[in-house]
């Protein structure tokens, strides 16, 4: 699971130097002939990388404008503020819960289903409704648990740093799913 942001970086004759982009692609510390800078109009940054993160996928794709089905989607500014601030509620009642142990399944053996405990959250209902996980093939557990927590705070130590940089002149976003 990855978040792109793509830069406008397109040199217009009609801009004055100092709107200019100046743009140079090396290989081994040479320029790359391969690729002609006076053509580049994007510059596209990976942002973030998720594994298994199924809350921010479901956010993504609810939100998102689809480009590719169940692959790729265009994102807005807006898109990447409202996550951000979704996760910094799910983290208060995260942190603000008690834990308590429950079963689920933890695979199968001789052809039968097999239980496990596992600690997750007192509080599911409330984040249920804020950001669910959400259910697929490959897409990782459904509890809100440890790993859900982790999940949300990467998220939001790395959307906190993006949008510090970006300020208000929100780029273009991409979310790019490959399960």
């Amino acid at each position: 699971m990855y978040l792109s942001k793509k830069n406008y970086v397109k040199r217009w004759e009609h801009n004055s130097p100092e709107e200019q982009f100046e743009i140079s692609v090396k290989r081994g510390g040479e320029t790359y002939s391969k690729i002609r800078p006076e053509r580049i109009s994007y510059v596209t940054e990976e942002v973030m990388y998720w594994r298994k993160a199924n809350q921010i996928h479901g956010f993504f794709v609810n939100k998102g404008y689809e480009i590719t089905p169940d692959v790729r989607y265009q994102l807005e500014g807006e898109h990447i503020v409202e996550l951000l601030d979704t996760c910094k509620k799910v983290l208060e009642i995260l942190n603000g819960s008690e834990k308590k142990t429950t079963k689920v399944v933890g695979g199968w053996k001789d052809g039968k289903e097999y239980l496990v405990d596992v600690e997750v959250y007192d509080k599911s209902d409330e984040i249920l409704e804020l950001l669910p996980p959400t259910e697929g093939f490959f897409f990782g557990s459904y509890q809100i648990d440890e790993w859900y927590k982790q999940q949300i705070e990467e998220t939001i130590s790395v959307l906190e740093e993006e949008l510090s940089v970006s300020g208000d002149n929100y780029p273009e976003y991409e979310y790019y799913a490959s399960w």
